[in-house]
């Protein structure tokens, strides 16, 4: 009999746990895979922004088995620019001093511009070698100044005869100070270099014409813009056919005269906002045009600029995919291994899948609304009773 009670408790707070806690979603998009890559992505739209959390804590991707799928959020791409330059240099003298061999060089023609540089190459035809070099650079080829030592060698076909400067040079001459030269080595070409790699970054942006309502107050126009929430925005434009210029505000936030005029068959216009990218916290957000004395404009439809962010996956092994999202209860963005190498899943590249539908989930509501309890002292009391009767059995058996 107190086994059976024992076990009825033990059943009871378990599904009392799995209820009380279970993961409850307002919405949920159907993804289905494509592309021949590994590794996919989601692009974020304006509907899954406004009925999320702001920090994207309640994103949670599910495979065909139900299967939680890791991800990381990408909000750009990298953009790498590359400028290389050359300028070949020729001997002007060579002289030994002490121990040491010097070699002097000039470039073959000095351009209009500055020259740059970032490294000095030397080929030679010898080989099986290895000789600390000092470099000093110079504007004159009279007064010397020390640019970098290091080592160059070609052993067994192993090279370096490149020599990378710490900063961007500008000397147009070079000299080689060469240690313990017994070999006699020489260089059959020199030729200074200018290599720099530039990485940009270019966040993802996207246009949408949103709905809004017009209302006149005073002697403004209000624009109401809806569906807004979450959107990161970066701009706002203004359509309309009315020949105008005029203060117009946008969410409080920034000012700015916009125009559309015509003058001598010209036509003179600026009917854009452009912001620093800023989360709008609410579902709509106000365009507030200024008429003073004047009718107000003919608005014929708005433009918002955004940023959004892409949900990357590793997607091979399942033939669709579903996003669930909206549950204001998850607090924490979820912070999965496939993040520590994000860097060569974008080096490698990703397919883009399209989000088939967004259905909004049904409410899990009982048929009638129960009194509300204290969960907390209920899962307490119940594991206190269950701890009690297993003293009382372990006290029984003990005595026997």
């Amino acid at each position: 009999m107190i086994k059976r009670i024992v076990i009825s408790l033990v059943l009871f707070i378990l599904l009392f746990v799995s209820n009380a806690y279970a993961v409850d979603f307002s919405y949920s998009a159907r993804i289905e895979n494509g592309g021949s890559k590994k590794y996919k992505a989601i692009r974020i739209t304006p509907k899954i922004y406004n009925n999320i959390n702001a920090n994207m804590a309640d994103l949670v991707l599910y495979d065909e088995n139900n299967e939680p799928v890791p991800y990381f959020i990408n909000s750009f791409k990298e953009i790498k620019t590359e400028t290389q330059k050359s300028y070949a240099m020729k001997l002007v003298n060579s002289f030994v001093k002490d121990e040491y061999y010097y070699l002097d060089y000039a470039l073959e023609e000095f351009p209009d511009e500055d020259i740059i540089a970032t490294s000095i190459e030397i080929k030679t035809e010898n080989s099986g070698f290895a000789k600390r070099v000092e470099v000093f650079g110079s504007y004159d080829n009279v007064n010397w100044e020390k640019v970098k030592e290091d080592i160059l060698y070609s052993v067994e076909g192993i090279k370096k005869l490149e020599i990378q400067f710490d900063s961007i040079k500008k000397y147009t001459h070079y000299r080689f100070k060469i240690s313990n030269n017994l070999e006699k080595i020489s260089f059959s070409s020199v030729e200074l270099k200018y290599n720099l790699v530039y990485h940009e970054k270019e966040y993802f942006t996207e246009t949408l014409s949103p709905e809004y309502n017009v209302a006149e107050q005073e002697n403004k126009t209000v624009i109401k813009i809806k569906d807004l929430k979450n959107l990161k925005v970066t701009g706002i434009t203004l359509k309309t056919d009315s020949t105008f210029k005029r203060e117009v505000t946008f969410d409080g936030r920034i000012s700015k005269p916009l125009y559309n005029l015509n003058f001598n068959g010209m036509q003179y216009t600026d009917l854009t906002i452009a912001v620093e990218p800023y989360r709008i916290t609410s579902d709509t957000a106000e365009l507030v045009i200024d008429n003073k004395d004047d009718k107000p404009i003919n608005v014929e439809g708005i433009e918002i600029e955004y940023l959004f962010d892409e949900l990357v996956f590793e997607g091979s092994g399942s033939k669709e995919y579903v996003l669930k999202f909206g549950n204001n209860e998850i607090l924490t963005p979820k912070s999965y291994d496939i993040s520590n190498y994000k860097e060569y899943i974008l080096d490698e590249g990703y397919d883009i899948l399209n989000i088939r539908e967004i259905v909004e989930l049904p409410r899990k509501e009982p048929e009638t609304k129960p009194p509300e309890y204290d969960y907390k002292l209920i899962f307490n009391i119940s594991i206190i009773l269950v701890a009690v009767i297993m003293a009382v059995i372990i006290f029984l058996k003990i005595k026997k």
